[in-house]
């Protein structure tokens, strides 16, 4: 395990040998380690951050809340005593330390998806490989990216924040929807069912992850459930999006009120 472990991906949280990091004394200080723990490419200019983080303080005291942030930041994570130091710092330009003990929920996230998309397979519902992959990621997504965090007026950095939330949105979405798909196609109806839920909590307007539920449910007998599970999606587009149901929604409906056998006609895309 990493000496140091930073989780970003829902509510921001750090341990520290174990324990967790409670010392921070500003959203400030969380912001710069979670900015410099995830730009690692290249030392960030003082002046950057300090911009930043402070964009509408005079340069003089946004630099010198900087050094402030810094200085707490350093001595919660016990940088001067990590073996190498988390952060390289000069007088002009601060650099989070790739070489240092550390791990990071978003970068484990992105090279598990990474992985999968890489990884040569026939059909990815035969790979055991790449569906351990996406049951590590789904667990990895505890939440929206810095879920509930609020770094005060600093609209740079509310944007840099929504660049990333809106990213890792759109990659833990695809990976629910992947493994329902997955699990549909082997026929374990229970587990699509539990990936389809978890879809729709993320994306209730979702109208592909509502059939999954829809048909999940109905071919492991709960035809109710599942006629339920569509006036619920109705309502949701309704008061969402003031939209009608897609027709491949409606005709999945009618079928399972009729009784048709669904195994015969798979839903689109999956």
């Amino acid at each position: 395990m990493a000496r140091l472990s930073i989780y970003l991906l829902g509510p921001f949280h750090v341990v520290r040998d174990g324990s967790p990091v409670t010392s921070f004394e500003s959203d400030k200080a969380r912001a710069l380690l979670a900015y410099l723990a995830l730009e690692t490419d290249r030392p960030q200019p003082r002046a950057y951050l300090a911009g930043l983080l402070w964009p509408n303080c005079p340069e003089q005291n946004a630099r010198h809340d900087l050094r402030q942030a810094l200085s707490n930041l350093r001595h919660s994570i016990a940088d001067v005593d990590a073996t190498p130091p988390y952060l390289q710092i000069t007088r002009d330009t601060i650099q989070y330390n790739r070489q240092s003990d550390y791990w990071l929920d978003v970068q484990a996230f992105d090279a598990l998806l990474d992985a999968c998309q890489e990884h040569a397979h026939r059909r990815f519902d035969l790979c055991p490989s790449c569906i351990e992959r996406l049951h590590q990621v789904v667990a990895l997504y505890r939440g929206s990216f810095l879920q509930g965090f609020s770094p005060g007026e600093s609209l740079p950095f509310q944007e840099w924040m929504l660049l990333l939330e809106e990213r890792c949105h759109r990659r833990a979405a695809g990976a629910l929807s992947q493994l329902v798909r997955c699990y549909a196609r082997r026929g374990e109806h229970e587990l699509a069912l539990r990936y389809a839920r978890r879809h729709v909590a993320l994306e209730p307007w979702r109208e592909e992850a509502h059939r999954h539920i829809m048909r999940a449910l109905a071919l492991s007998g709960q035809r109710n459930a599942a006629l339920i599970q569509y006036q619920h999606c109705c309502r949701i587009l309704a008061d969402e999006l003031q939209v009608q149901p897609e027709r491949e929604t409606t005709e999945l409906y009618r079928r399972i009120r009729d009784g048709v056998d669904l195994s015969s006609c798979p839903i689109r895309g999956s």
